[in-house]
Order: structure tokens, then C-alpha cells, then sequence
């Protein structure tokens, strides 16, 4: 009983505190950072509203540039290098930049990659605009993520800033294939988009203005490079990265290439299948927010499972139902099975990361403030586990241009096969010592 009520009272010291006197990684409640939760939320719906697009212009793009399926392949290509180069530098931008700077940081190089696609430039600049929004995106997603993970009960924030992402990819594939379809002008959408940014990136400023371009603790600088040898080292940390690579992989490609496979193998047409794509994403947001606190009440590892073995079966009547109507609902429940797998393999990964990895607690909060180098951890996998998000895109792409694009299907089956292997692979728990 009176250990309890210690516990009560420091967590009552810390509700009583201004935020702003709070150690970064201290755990908070949302309504003391209400802007910086909110700030967040925007960035992922930015998040939502790059990477849904792609998929509904590639029909726009190839005519436009007289360019092939392997051609605009290379555009998720390219993406991946600017998430893998922001994988293996976010620590080390963040530990001299702090969590606020590296946000603002992103938000203004993907605001830079939309300046360059908005006026439809030469190809090569057009192709070279990804590397910098799929930079921006990824310092963003990693910090996004290591600040909400410092928010109390963050199994259900996690989910609704991965809800939000969601959300982006509902109205991007709306207002693209709007565009598109209805104007000859498909590349304004992302004037749009740069608008957003800019707004996205002046928001991110103001919420994290209080020690923004400081780093998150004192001598973080010092210990980024052991923090990243260590995560690096880690067995576990690899385990769940391939399992974030393979699921988001699994995720943008269903997402980018499902209105080519409905347009080009069931014979749609490009300005009506082009919706279906909002319902693949409508399904995946509506799972992240209905499904976080059932998951959290059965067990994460088991209802993972479950999931996956739903999503199969979805995926299945997608590849063998030759049903546009069927199609539609079949990548909606898809959507709404996949989606919350994601925020809870990062909430799984903060429970089973190895002690060692725990290098102190931070201020006189120590019980309730979170180590540092399990934050990096949680930024670097989420940095380097959304790279799939251009990887099997241009994988698919790649192959798709010699054996059509009906390789979509037994991809997708592989990915989820993937995905199920190495969940299977994770640690119950993590080492007491």
C-alpha cells in the first residue's frame, strides 16, 4: 500500500507540472501536450496524404512522361533511398537536433520535394523530388512515433496517430484521382500537398517551439554513436525491423498497385476503380481505431495472429473472385485487418527490448521516464521498417513490367506469409537483466 501510494503521488507531481518543466521522455498525459499530439496527428495525415498518391497517378504519370511500368517503378526506388539514408541518420540528426528540430527538419524537405513535382519538371527532376519526401516523411514518421510513444496508455495513441496516416490515405486517392481524371492537369495535386507542408511545417514549429534545434537531454550527441552500434547489434531490434519492413511493404503495395491491377487485369476504367483505392485505405484507418483497444485487451501477440490470418483470406478472394465489386470489399476488409499491425509491433517493441539497451533513467522522475537509447531504438525501426514502403513497390513494379501486373497477388500472399514468420519470431518478453 505504500508503495502504491509513492506511485500516486509522483504521478500526481507530474500530472501538477507544466509540461515545459517535464524531462522530454518523461510520461505524459495527452491534454499537457495537447499541440504536440495534435502536431503529430497533422504530420502522419501528411504521411498519408504522400505515400496513397503514387499508385492513383500511375496511370496519369506514364502517359504524361511516355514511360513504362519498370520506369515509374523507379520512383519508389528512389523513395526508398531517401527512408533508408533517414534511417541510418536519424539518430545522430536527432541527438544534436532534438525531436521538435529533426520534425521541422523533415517537414521542410518534404515541403521541398512537393515544390518540385507541383510544376511538372523533366522526369529526372521529378523522379529525384521522391528522395526528398520519402526523406522528409521518414524523420518525421521516427520522431512522430518517439514522441508519442512518451504519452500515457500509448498503445491507444499510437493507434490513433497511425489512424491518422489513415486518414491521409482516404482523401489522398480521392482528391488525386479527382484531379486526374476530371483536368489534364494531374500534377496539381501537388501544389496542394506543398501547401499542407508548409502549413505542417509551421505548426510542428510552434507546438515543439520551447528547446526546438536542442537536443532531447544533455550529451545525447556523445552517445549517438554507441546508441546505433547497439541497436544495430540487437537480435530482437532486426526481428521486429523485418517485420515493420515486410508489413509496410506489404501495406503501400496493396495500396500503390491495386488500381493498376483493377484497371489493367478486371478492365476498369481509371477514373471510377481509382476510388476503390480510398477504400482499401477507409478500411485500414477505421481497423487502427476500432481494433487498438480490443488488441490491447486479448493480447497483442495473439490477436496479430488473427489478423493475418483474415488478411490472407481477403487477399485470396481479392486474387481469385474476378469481381470488380467483390475486389472493392475484399481490399476494404483487407485494409481494416493489416491495419492496426503496425502501431502495436511498436508498442511490442518498447516491452521486449533488451535491458541493456536501457542506458539510465532521465531527471527525478526516473520511475516514470522512459531510457533513451529505447526510443532511438523505436525511431530507428520505424525509420528503417517504412522503407519498405518503397521497397516491394518497386519490386512489384519491376516485375510487373515483364509478367504484368497480376504478380501483385502472389506478392502480397509472400509479404503476408513474411509478416507471420517473423511476429512468430519475436520474444514473449524481454530479459530481466
Amino acid at each position: 500500500m505504500a508503495g502504491e501510494t509513492i506511485n500516486e503521488d509522483k504521478s500526481q507531481d507530474v500530472e501538477s507540472l507544466n509540461t515545459d518543466d517535464l524531462p522530454f521522455f518523461a510520461e505524459k498525459s495527452a491534454r499537457q501536450v495537447v499541440g504536440r499530439v495534435i502536431s503529430t496527428n497533422f504530420t502522419y495525415l501528411m504521411a498519408g496524404l504522400n505515400d496513397a498518391a503514387t499508385g492513383v497517378l500511375i496511370p496519369y504519370i506514364q502517359p504524361a512522361y511516355g514511360i513504362g511500368l519498370f520506369q515509374i517503378s523507379f520512383a519508389y526506388l528512389i523513395n526508398f533511398s531517401g527512408w533508408l539514408f533517414a534511417s541510418f541518420t536519424n539518430i545522430h540528426i536527432c541527438s544534436r537536433l532534438g525531436t521538435g528540430g529533426t520534425l521541422v527538419v523533415g517537414a521542410a524537405v518534404q515541403s521541398l520535394g512537393y515544390a518540385l513535382m507541383s510544376w511538372k519538371p523533366p522526369l529526372p527532376l521529378f523522379m529525384a523530388a521522391f528522395f526528398l519526401t520519402g526523406m522528409g516523411v521518414a524523420y518525421q514518421d521516427a520522431q512522430s512515433n518517439t514522441f508519442t510513444i512518451t504519452v500515457k496508455n500509448s498503445h491507444r495513441w499510437l493507434g490513433i496517430l497511425h489512424a491518422a496516416y489513415g486518414v491521409g490515405t482516404v482523401i489522398s486517392p480521392l482528391v488525386a484521382n479527382t484531379i486526374a481524371a476530371r483536368t489534364p492537369y494531374w500534377h496539381f495535386y501537388y501544389p496542394m500537398t506543398l501547401c499542407l507542408g508548409i502549413i505542417n511545417t509551421c505548426l510542428l514549429a510552434w507546438t515543439f517551439r520551447r528547446g526546438l534545434f536542442q537536443p532531447n537531454v544533455l550529451g545525447a550527441k556523445d552517445t549517438a554513436s554507441s546508441e546505433l552500434k547497439a541497436t544495430l547489434s540487437n537480435r530482437t531490434v532486426w526481428i521486429l525491423n523485418t517485420f515493420f519492413f515486410l508489413y509496410v511493404g506489404a501495406e503501400v503495395t496493396a495500396g500503390g498497385w491495386l488500381v493498376q491491377f483493377l484497371v489493367s487485369v478486371r478492365n476498369g476504367q481509371p477514373s471510377k476503380v481509382g476510388y476503390i483505392a480510398s477504400g482499401f485505405w477507409t478500411g485500414f484507418t477505421l481497423g487502427r481505431v476500432l481494433l487498438a483497444d480490443i488488441t490491447h485487451k486479448f493480447g497483442e501477440r495473439r490477436m496479430v495472429f488473427v489478423y493475418l490470418v483474415l488478411a490472407m483470406a481477403m487477399q485470396l478472394i481479392f486474387w481469385f473472385v474476378p469481381s470488380i465489386v467483390a475486389n472493392a470489399i475484399a481490399v476494404c476488409f483487407l485494409g481494416f485487418f493489416i491495419g492496426p499491425l503496425y502501431p502495436v509491433g511498436l508498442y511490442v517493441l518498447i516491452q521486449v527490448i533488451p535491458k541493456e539497451l536501457h542506458i539510465g533513467a532521465l531527471g527525478i522522475y526516473s520511475a516514470l521516464t522512459a531510457p533513451t537509447s529505447t526510443y532511438n531504438t523505436a525511431g530507428f525501426s520505424a525509420s528503417l521498417g517504412q522503407a519498405g514502403s518503397a521497397a516491394f513497390p518497386f519490386l512489384t513494379g519491376s516485375v510487373a513490367s515483364k509478367a504484368g501486373v497480376q504478380v501483385l497477388q502472389p506478392i502480397m500472399i509472400g509479404l503476408l506469409g513474411g509478416i507471420v514468420i517473423f511476429w512468430a519470431l519475436v520474444p514473449r518478453k524481454g530479459p530481466t537483466s
